[in-house]
Parts: structure tokens; C-alpha cells; sequence
């Protein structure tokens, strides 16, 4: 890193949203070969200062110095002429244009300045991937992919521009341990080549592994920016959050009642994803699962909710045989479900707070008079929603892009459980949310578990499973290979089953 030589500084920025200051007075730079860490709960101001660099805000104050020149980053693609590529933690990709197209949008090759020349922009796209290790056909379109191959070519676009800087949102939030190690290969070369990285990350332990320094914001303000090699993980948790955090998981927990089967799943076969599966979900338990890209897990979660449909089974819903063909059944059952992807499945992205919380009891009629909705009802349980989950929003009418990270989540959970849900299925709970709205999270699956409602989550994150579930399935190549309980539960045992390795204790299952 050349401290001296720096390639973009933020002087004084600040912006305001609608009754919310979202920056106030912010100092950052990033130089030359340099990883500076931006971290900071959410709602501290991270996704708006990077908004800013990609031309999607405008600062309302302070200035924006590139290679030593005051510049204004009107539009994304003044951004991109200042050779400035952000990879967002929502991705922003064309779902009904193929992977080559959204790698080289409005970049395409052309023959004749008319025509695409489609020959070049898939050989492109093939070796951008190749660097990248991605095996994904690039005529394929964006809409088939998975959450963590979308993300993969969120970095490949960014590749293909030749930035200067390039800014990484949670870029781990949905990789495999392999496509981390790749990444991380991938960023050290970058950093080879003098090519600035901004990298945002909850995983503290990642920012510590590739950063320079790290800088934290918290409510809007620039709190501090440390060297790596002069601080520690504690002492960045305290500056994000203002005091000191020492557990991340809560304790207090009850047992699971297992005198009582919720749901039955038996011989549930998915065509060409899930085989066999088998278990059993007991009032107030929270029951995860765990298992790398390709095992099968969302497409067996999504189905016990109706999103996708099975191909043989049995589902035992409080021990009568039921069908899930659509999500309203799930709903009618009281099967409740939240999406790990947030902006593209789970927020009405155009529609206020309140809006998000009560669309699904609007559905089911609950609030409907006549052909009116009953306001008096509606506002009820909103705040009465708000205030057991503690959400946290300027006022009802606010819009819910503007909320953080972890109160969208909150919010996405609450519109669930004003349904009365006996089954909560969460996928990704905690994806791209920080350590203090991880821990609100964690809290209100606990209270929910020990209230009686079962829990069905899937979570990448190893510790999150350790920590707060009383069995782990592990699936591989949608198959159970592996169940362990809160005793024999542990982050080796697990990553070996994940990958299908025999060679651990715990209860094994055939394959």
C-alpha cells in the first residue's frame, strides 16, 4: 500500500433522506494497492457512502477529490469513466439478459457499430470467469442462477471494467469456503496491480484477514479509522456499536417440546435437487440446516412453503397428512416463510413500512370492511408488530428502501408473523446484517422458539448454527448425510459433512 499516493478522498459528505440524516460530515479515503475495511452497523451509513462513489446518490455537501481532482459522480456512468465499479450487496444484475450481456452491459462489442458481435462478448465473459474459477455457461440468463452465482458475476462485471476501485458490499454473504479462498486470492492480486478495494463486511474476521485499515461509521458519523495491525476485533465491535459486546448468542433458551410433531416430512424428493429426505420438527424448536452451494437445501425449504414443487413425499402437518402445492396453503396451515433474498423476493421495495408488514394480512381479507381496509386494525398491528421486534423507522409512511439492513430483515419477519405462524422457515436470516442487528435477530428467533412457534433455518454462517439450533441436518447433493444436536455440535464436524467427508463423529446418516 502507498499511503502517499491516494486515489480517491471523501471530504466532509453529507447526506439527508427524508427525516433521516444518513451522512454527516464524512472523511474517508483509499489509496493506490490499498484494502480499506468500511465497517459499521446497519443503518450506520456504509450502503449510502458507497451509493455516493457509484453515482446512485449525489452528497448534499463535501467533495469528492479523484487522482487529485474535485470530480462529480452525477450518474453510474460517470462512475465507471472514473473507473469505479461497486459490487452491491443486493445485486444488480438484468434477470431476462444473459450472463455475458450483464457482465458487458453498455459495453458491448459491437460489429459495425450496430451489431453485437456475440462471438467476442462470450469469449469475453468465458475468460473473466476462468480467472475467477466460475463454471457457468454465459448464454445462461441471470434469472437461473443461483444467489451465490449471481454474486459471482456481480465480481466478474466488475473485473471486465478495469477499475481503478473497485468496492465490495458483503461480496462473502453467499460464497462457499472455496469461492472465499478464490475471492481472497483474487482481491491480493488486485492489490498487486495498485488497484483500490473498498471492502464492506459484518465478518469481522475478514476485514482483519485483507485490510490496511479499517474505518467505522456509526449513525451516519466517521467514528474512527485504525491500522489493522493496531487494533483487534473487540475494539472495532465496541466502536460500531459504542459499547462494549462480548456474546453474541443469547442463552437463554428452552427445550424444544418433543412430545409434539409439528411437521412430518417423509421420503421428500425434489426432481434433480432433493432425494429422500426424512425428519421431524418439534413445537418450539429451532432445527437447522447446513450444506455448501448445490446441496439442496433452499430448493427443500422453498418447497415446504410452496415455491417449488415436489416431486414424491408426505408432508405431516400436527400429525395430518397435508398438500403445500402454492405458498397460500403454507399460509392457511400457518407455515411461515422469509426469503434470504431481500430486494428481490422480500420487500416491496416502492411501498412504506407499513405497507411491508401488513400486505400479507391484507391478502388473506383480515383487514377488509366491505371493499376498505380497516386503518384502525391495520396501524394496530403494525405498531404492536413494531414494538415486539423493536424495528426501528422515522414513520410509518417512510419508505422501506430507506430502512437498514437489519430492520428491513425485522420487518420482512414481522409481515410473517402477523399471520399467526406456527412454522417459521428463515433462510439466511442474518445475511448482510451487522454484529448488533445480528444479535436482535437471535433474540427474537429465541423468544419465538420458547413462545412455541418451530423454526426451520438455513444459514451459511457455521457459528449461527452452532450456536442457536437444537439439531443441524446437513444435506449434501440433496441428501441427509449428517444430523447433530446442540452436544456433539461443532464447525469441523459440520464442514466435513458439508463437503461429504465420513471422517467425524456425530450421528451419520446413510447416503
Amino acid at each position: 500500500m502507498n499511503t502517499n499516493n491516494i486515489f480517491i478522498e471523501l471530504k466532509n459528505i453529507k447526506k439527508i433522506f427524508p427525516g433521516v440524516v444518513a451522512l454527516e460530515d464524512v472523511n474517508f479515503d483509499v489509496g493506490y494497492g490499498e484494502v480499506h475495511a468500511l465497517v459499521g452497523e446497519n443503518g450506520a451509513g456504509k450502503s449510502t457512502l458507497i451509493k455516493i462513489l457509484g453515482g446512485v446518490y449525489q452528497p448534499d455537501a463535501g467533495e469528492i477529490i479523484i487522482e487529485g481532482k474535485k470530480e462529480s459522480i452525477t450518474n453510474t456512468s460517470t462512475a465507471q469513466r472514473l473507473k469505479i465499479a461497486v459490487i452491491y450487496q443486493e445485486f444488480n444484475l438484468i434477470p431476462d439478459l444473459s450472463v455475458a450481456e450483464n457482465i458487458f452491459i453498455g459495453r458491448e462489442p459491437k460489429i459495425a457499430k450496430s451489431f453485437i458481435n456475440w462471438k467476442k462478448i462470450n469469449n469475453d465473459a468465458s475468460e473473466i470467469m476462468k480467472k475467477l474459477d466460475i463454471n457457468i455457461n454465459p448464454r445462461k440468463f441471470i434469472s437461473e442462477l443461483s444467489v451465490a452465482e449471481k454474486q459471482m458475476i456481480e465480481i466478474a462485471k466488475s473485473l471486465s471494467m478495469d477499475a481503478k476501485l473497485i468496492i465490495m458490499d458483503e461480496p462473502t454473504a453467499t460464497l462457499t469456503e472455496k469461492e472465499v479462498v478464490k475471492l481472497f486470492s483474487i482481491i491480493e492480486e488486485l492489490r498487486k496491480k495498485n488497484v483500490a478495494i473498498i471492502y464492506i463486511s459484518h465478518r469481522l474476521d475478514e476485514a482483519f484477514q485483507l485490510s490496511d485499515r479499517i474505518t467505522v461509521l456509526r449513525d451516519g458519523k466517521k467514528i474512527e479509522t485504525k491500522k489493522t495491525m493496531e487494533t483487534n476485533q473487540d475494539e472495532i465491535v465496541s466502536l460500531m456499536v459504542g459499547k462494549v459486546v462480548k456474546n453474541y448468542f443469547s442463552e437463554e433458551r428452552e427445550k424444544p417440546d418433543e412430545s409434539k410433531v409439528v411437521m412430518d416430512i417423509k421420503n421428500y424428493n425434489i426432481a434433480d435437487t432433493v432425494y429422500d429426505v426424512n425428519f421431524k420438527l418439534y413445537k418450539g424448536e429451532i432445527l437447522g440446516f447446513a450444506g455448501i452451494l448445490g446441496s439442496g437445501i433452499h430448493h427443500l425449504l422453498r418447497s415446504l412453503y410452496g415455491a417449488t414443487q415436489k416431486t414424491s413425499g408426505e408432508v405431516y402437518f400436527e400429525e395430518k397428512k397435508v398438500e403445500i402445492r402454492k405458498s397460500s396453503d403454507a399460509i392457511k396451515l400457518g407455515i411461515g416463510y422469509v426469503t434470504e433474498d431481500r430486494k428481490g423476493e422480500g420487500l416491496l421495495n416502492d411501498m412504506s413500512v407499513l405497507q411491508n408488514i401488513s400486505i400479507i394480512i391484507i391478502k388473506m381479507l383480515t383487514f377488509f370492511k366491505g371493499l376498505l381496509i380497516r386503518e384502525k386494525k391495520e396501524l394496530k398491528v403494525f405498531n404492536d408488530m413494531a414494538e415486539e421486534l423493536d424495528i426501528k423507522y422515522a414513520n410509518i409512511n417512510q419508505r422501506i428502501i430507506y430502512l437498514s439492513g437489519g430492520n428491513q430483515q425485522k420487518i420482512i419477519m414481522g409481515r410473517t408473523l402477523v399471520s399467526d405462524c406456527k412454522v417459521l422457515i428463515l433462510l439466511e436470516p442474518t445475511r448482510g446484517i451487522d454484529v448488533g442487528a445480528k444479535a436482535e435477530i437471535h433474540k427474537i428467533m429465541i423468544k419465538l422458539a420458547n413462545q412455541g412457534i418451530s423454526i426451520i433455518m438455513a444459514s451459511s454462517e457455521l457459528s449461527e448454527l452452532i450456536n442457536l439450533t437444537d439439531r443441524c441436518i446437513v444435506l449434501y447433493k440433496g441428501r441427509m448425510v449428517a444430523e447433530f444436536n446442540r452436544d456433539n455440535m461443532d464447525e469441523e464436524k459440520l464442514v466435513a459433512a458439508e463437503i461429504g467427508k465420513s471422517s467425524y463423529s456425530g450421528n451419520q446418516l446413510n447416503s
